[in-house]
């Protein structure tokens, strides 16, 4: 029986927020998800991606990171941490991939501060409870490391080897929008564009325009990206929403005993003290999977803009139009989503990683 009344809490600077959704389908069986067939698509070439986040609050982030850092259709060439401690979400995300035998990925800490003035949500103060963080108590004091010049270095290596570097962002849009302003027109060039789980497609016009937490967290930056020209694609709450992972998932992760399992579950068992439930939607993922297999998602391209000038704005409503043509057709929105081979494709993923065993 799917559990009733799932609400999704946007954070906010005074706490968490509550709206309802629609009721969230229980995917918590791994059995089950077994019996879906995995339709994997595997590219001649991983894409090769960056992967900015604002790992530690939600556990989707973790997962994100797992799902990015075992796909062979993927290339995961660093991690950059954004939104308030970015040291602790560096901390958190170096545990992980050092669990899970990734420690040849680079983490750096990214931008702190939101590009709008006064915005400070994103942080809850919970943020790496669950997870055995020794050893790492004053890493990231400086940073980790340069993360533009990590940005223009993974992009200046993939233009010389003939490809491009798509930018993953699941959290506020800081360092996208910064790096836009810094890159010149030949580091622009060698990105792909964006994959961003943001926003949530409602339908077209101002009327429409719903808020979602990753744009509220920096709307000036996200204005910014999507007037950018870069071409993006959007994962919002419209198809998020239909993800999940409920807490007898989570116990059986955990069973499976290694490490990396004791610590993503602690983690997950936190973020359901948090937020007050046993299930808990996987957002970030989805991006990830809409990489490693495109057709899990249906697309609709969209003209995309957001006025941060305006409460609305402020609050992370983007606003949707037909697009004119296909020359300002630059933003690919998604509207739909195989739930069902998703999970599947999460879960084998996930414990592919969890099993892995550190010496």
């Amino acid at each position: 029986m799917s559990p009733k009344g799932v609400e999704r809490r946007l954070l906010t600077e005074s706490g968490i927020r509550r709206f309802p959704l629609p009721t969230l389908h229980r995917v918590g069986s791994l059995a089950a998800a077994k019996s879906v067939p995995l339709r994997v698509w595997y590219p001649d070439m991983p894409t090769r991606i960056i992967l900015d986040t604002d790992i530690g609050t939600d556990i989707d982030d973790v997962y994100a990171l797992l799902l990015a850092a075992v796909s062979p259709e993927l290339e995961l060439r660093g991690v950059i941490t954004v939104n308030n401690d970015v040291a602790m979400r560096a901390r958190i995300a170096r545990r992980v991939l050092d669990l899970i035998g990734r420690a040849d990925v680079p983490v750096v800490c990214g931008i702190a501060e939101s590009l709008t003035p006064g915005e400070t949500r994103g942080w809850l103060g919970h943020e790496g409870i669950g997870m055995d963080l020794s050893g790492l108590e004053t890493a990231f004091a400086d940073g980790g490391g340069d993360w533009l010049e990590m940005l223009r270095t993974e992009i200046a290596a993939a233009v010389r080897d003939g490809e491009r570097l798509t930018l993953v962002t699941i959290g506020a849009m800081t360092d996208a929008a910064a790096a836009l302003r810094a890159l010149e027109d030949s580091g622009r060039a060698g990105l792909a564009g964006m994959m961003s789980m943001a926003s949530t497609f409602e339908g077209f016009g101002e009327h429409a325009a719903q808020p979602e937490h990753n744009i509220a967290c920096d709307p000036v930056a996200a204005a910014e990206v999507l007037a950018s020209g870069l071409p993006v694609r959007l994962v919002g709450l419209n198809v998020t929403r239909h993800t999940g992972m409920d807490r007898a998932t989570v116990d059986r992760l955990a069973a499976l005993g290694s490490p990396a399992a004791q610590a993503v579950a602690g983690m997950h068992y936190e973020w359901f003290r948090v937020i007050g439930r046993d299930a808990s939607c996987m957002h970030d993922p989805l991006a990830i999977a809409a990489l490693i297999e495109p057709d899990l998602l249906t697309w609709r391209d969209v003209d995309a803009s957001l006025d941060p000038s305006t409460q609305r704005g402020r609050d992370g409503a983007v606003v949707y139009a037909q697009p004119n043509g296909p020359a300002s057709a630059r933003c690919r929105v998604a509207v739909g989503v195989q739930s069902e081979p998703f999970h599947a494709l999460l879960l084998d993923r996930v414990q592919r990683a969890l099993t892995h065993i550190t010496a």
